[in-house]
């Protein structure tokens, strides 16, 4: 299972509210609610994200294994 670590917080602390993000277009309505929801995103937002916060994959996501992922 991937979660997100506080993304839309880190966000908004770098000045990209999500109201902000929806206006200028840079992460879709759906995406955001995805992530409140811990649903997943594509590869492309997730760079999106980095190259706002100016970060890495591991800075916003974090893989918890769980039994369905397991795989035989």
């Amino acid at each position: 299972m991937i979660i997100y670590k506080e993304v839309l917080e880190k966000l908004k602390e770098a000045g990209f509210s999500t109201t902000r993000l929806r206006n200028e277009k840079i992460i879709p309505e759906g995406t955001i609610q995805n992530i409140r929801q811990g649903k997943m995103i594509n590869l492309k937002t997730v760079n999106t994200i980095c190259n706002l916060l100016k970060c890495q994959p591991g800075d916003i996501l974090e893989h918890i294994p769980d039994e369905s992922d397991i795989l035989e």
